[in-house]
C-alpha cells in the first residue's frame, strides 16, 4: 500500500495553487469604466510641416462650449475633458488662409487632430460647412450644459448661492429657500463632480463651503441617462469643470458684485504657471442685510 509523504502532498498542493492562480489571471476580463468626456490633442503646421504658434477657437453649440486656446512653439495644444459631441475648429493666422474643420469626441482616449495651414492668396472663396454642432446625432439622452458666457453674464446672486442659482435655471431642478437643490423632486440626492472627483456630502450653503461660480469654466447637468462612471446619489448629477490653464506666467482676476439689501461680494484669484507646475490661490467674501427668505404667514 502506497502512503504519500508530507513533502509530496505540500508540493502537489502548491502546484495546484499556482495553476489555479494562473487560470484566474488568464480568464478574468478587464472592465473599463465608462466616461462621457475625452481629451483633444491639436497640432497646427505650415505647408512644410513646421509648427505654428497661433490661437485656436473651439465651439460646440450642443454643449454650450466656446473657448480659445493657444498653441506652443511646436504648434501643439491639448484640451482636457471635452464632453462627447461635435466641435468646430477655427484658426486665423496672419499670412495663412483661414482654416475651419469639424472634429468628433467619442472616446475617453485622446483624439489627435492636425491642422495644416496653407499660404494665404489673393482670391475670393465661399466657405460651406457640411455639419453643424447644435445637434449631436449620437446622443441618446438629455444633458443640459452651461458655458462660460452664461456664467459670466448671470445675475448677481445672494452670498453663497452663485452655483445653486446657475443650476436652478435649468429644467428638472427644484430650489428650496435655503439653497437646497432637489433634482426631479428628490431631496438630498444631488451629486457634485469637480474635475472628475465626486463629492457625496451636502454642498448647500448651510452645510459646507461655497463652490464659487467664478472659478468654474463650464457645467454639465444630468437628470437621466446617467453614464456608468457615476453612482450612489442618482437624483441629479452636477459635473463641474474648473477654469483651464491660462498659459505661462502670472494671471489673475477680480470680480466685484453688489445689489439690494446691502448685498456686496468680492472674488479674487491668482495663478502662476511655469512649465508643468501651477500655483494658484483664491479668496472670496460676501455680506448682506438679507437673512434667508421673507416670512410667509400662510405657512
Amino acid at each position: 500500500m502506497f502512503i504519500p509523504q508530507p513533502n509530496l502532498i505540500r508540493h502537489f498542493a502548491r502546484a495546484n495553487g499556482l495553476l489555479l492562480l494562473f487560470f484566474l489571471i488568464c480568464t478574468t476580463g478587464v472592465t473599463k469604466s465608462q466616461s462621457n468626456s475625452g481629451d483633444l490633442r491639436l497640432r497646427v503646421t505650415d505647408p512644410s510641416g513646421a509648427g505654428v504658434r497661433t490661437s485656436i477657437s473651439i465651439t460646440s453649440d450642443a454643449n454650450n462650449f466656446r473657448e480659445t486656446y493657444a498653441t506652443d512653439d511646436s504648434g501643439a495644444a491639448t484640451v482636457k475633458r471635452l464632453p462627447y459631441g461635435i466641435y468646430s475648429i477655427d484658426i486665423r493666422r496672419d499670412g495663412f488662409a483661414p482654416f475651419a474643420a469639424a472634429v468628433e469626441i467619442r472616446s475617453a482616449a485622446p483624439t489627435d487632430f492636425t491642422a495644416k495651414l496653407s499660404i494665404q492668396s489673393a482670391s475670393t472663396s465661399v466657405e460651406v460647412k457640411d455639419s453643424e454642432t447644435l445637434i449631436d446625432p449620437y446622443r441618446t439622452g438629455s444633458i443640459n450644459r452651461i458655458g462660460t458666457d452664461q456664467i459670466e453674464e448671470r445675475e448677481t446672486p445672494l452670498p453663497g448661492r452663485s452655483l445653486q442659482d446657475l443650476i436652478n435655471t435649468q429644467p428638472g431642478w427644484i430650489y428650496e429657500g435655503n439653497a437646497v437643490l432637489h433634482p426631479r423632486g428628490s431631496e438630498y440626492q444631488t451629486q457634485i463632480v469637480v474635475d472628475g472627483i465626486p463629492l457625496q456630502d451636502n454642498r448647500s450653503p448651510s452645510f459646507g463651503p461655497e463652490i464659487e461660480a467664478d472659478d468654474i469654466d463650464s457645467l454639465g447637468l444630468f437628470t437621466a441617462d446617467f453614464p456608468a462612471e457615476y453612482g450612489r446619489k442618482m437624483g441629479g448629477i452636477v459635473e463641474l469643470n474648473t477654469t483651464h490653464d491660462l498659459g505661462q506666467g502670472f494671471h489673475g482676476k477680480v470680480v466685484l458684485s453688489g445689489g439690494s439689501f446691502d448685498t456686496a461680494g468680492g472674488f479674487a484669484s491668482g495663478q502662476y504657471q511655469r512649465g508643468k507646475n501651477t500655483l494658484g490661490i483664491t479668496a472670496d467674501g460676501d455680506m448682506t442685510g438679507h437673512y434667508l427668505d421673507p416670512v410667509v404667514p400662510q405657512n
